[in-house]
């Protein structure tokens, strides 16, 4: 089952992908990146007073399976940032996955 999540989350990258993220409090290590793709943004409602030469029109998504630790079994999560992937602050978790 897919749960809508659109938060905010911290994420570290390493060679162009991302390799940890926190959420809620919690880390989460990711162990492999299932897939990479980008999706058409909703650009004319996130322009914020911004000029639209400067709004993203698309968002890098990486589809991760991610564990909180050791003991911890892995859960599919959709990721996403709409600027710079090496920023560790504008990522989003859009969905999970069970």
């Amino acid at each position: 089952m897919v749960r809508l999540v659109e938060e905010s989350i911290e994420v570290r990258v390493g060679e162009a992908r991302p390799e940890q993220f926190l959420w809620r409090g919690r880390l989460y290590r990711v162990t492999e990146v299932v897939d990479h793709w980008q999706e058409r943004r909703d650009w004319w409602r996130a322009t914020g007073g911004q000029s639209l030469s400067q709004v993203p029109l698309a968002r890098d998504v990486w589809r991760v399976s991610a564990s909180r630790g050791l003991s911890s079994a892995p859960g599919v999560y959709d990721t996403g940032v709409d600027g710079d992937p090496s920023s560790a602050s504008d990522w989003l978790l859009l969905r999970t996955r069970d």
